[in-house]
């Protein structure tokens, strides 16, 4: 029986998914590529093809988020999560042409292997560097609701097992008593920079969370909301893509 073919639901209908389903993406700019040159090519290529392109393969929510340029070294240029209905909606996209292809267009702006894509899985006892991991085990739809993420660096003074010790102990404690309205965490520690992605059911209800604490563990690079961003899903249409990209947290939308 041949498979049936992606449903096309508009991008507003809600769409939980389980808290597995998403790539968590760490990608450093390719050093061939002048910053300028990698921005335009995330506002004008990567970013809309990703919701072109992988919408057609059950992408439920997109949220890439651009670095400033003036990061600390050895923090990536750009974070995404990318969620689908379930991983092996992902996992299937290598047997097809144009997932290979969209595969293959990562190499054009990111370096290898430095830039890191991985599924997430529950938060233990313990916390391994470059490991994603999520802190809820409900499906959240993360294209709805209030999302806001944290990028901090180690600060020099701090050990790597120090550094670690601290945001799991502040991981665990956010899952153990998680504020009201507080229903999606991913996390990803390594030696050098912590991510934290949180979503709320409403932003007033993110006020009485605690991602601001952060700050105390790791030097602040980034501290915001994910804006809505709509993008033209059409392959065919005339489109530009986005521009002034750069420090920029977007929660991508599209109507089909």
């Amino acid at each position: 029986m041949p498979k049936t073919a992606p449903s096309k639901q508009p991008s507003t209908a809600p769409r939980p998914v389980p808290p597995d389903a998403v790539r968590v993406w760490r990608g450093f700019r390719l050093d061939t590529l002048t910053s300028s040159e990698f921005l335009t090519a995330l506002g004008t290529i990567f970013i809309p093809v990703t919701v072109q392109l992988q919408r057609l393969y059950y992408l439920t929510a997109y949220l890439p988020t651009v670095l400033p340029t003036s990061k600390p070294t050895g923090v990536p240029d750009e974070i995404a999560l990318v969620f689908y209905d379930k991983q092996q909606s992902y996992t299937d996209t290598s047997k097809i042409v144009a997932g290979r292809a969209y595969s293959s267009l990562h190499k054009t702006v990111f370096a290898f292997p430095a830039s890191l894509s991985g599924f997430p899985v529950l938060l233990g006892s313990a916390v391994s560097l470059d490991q994603p991991y999520f802190l809820f085990q409900n499906a959240v739809d993360w294209q709805q609701g209030f999302t806001q993420v944290f990028v901090g660096v180690r600060p020099e003074s701090v050990s790597v097992s120090d550094f670690v010790a601290e945001l799991t102990a502040f991981l665990q404690k956010e899952q153990k008593q998680p504020a009201t309205g507080l229903d999606g965490a991913i996390a990803c520690v390594s030696s050098q920079y912590v991510v934290y992605w949180e979503h709320w059911q409403t932003a007033a209800q993110s006020l009485q969370g605690s991602i601001s604490d952060l700050q105390q563990l790791a030097t602040s690079v980034l501290l915001q909301h994910h804006t809505r961003q709509s993008v033209n899903p059409s392959l065919t249409d005339h489109y530009e893509g986005l521009s002034n990209v750069e420090g920029k947290s977007y929660n991508t939308t599209w109507k089909e």
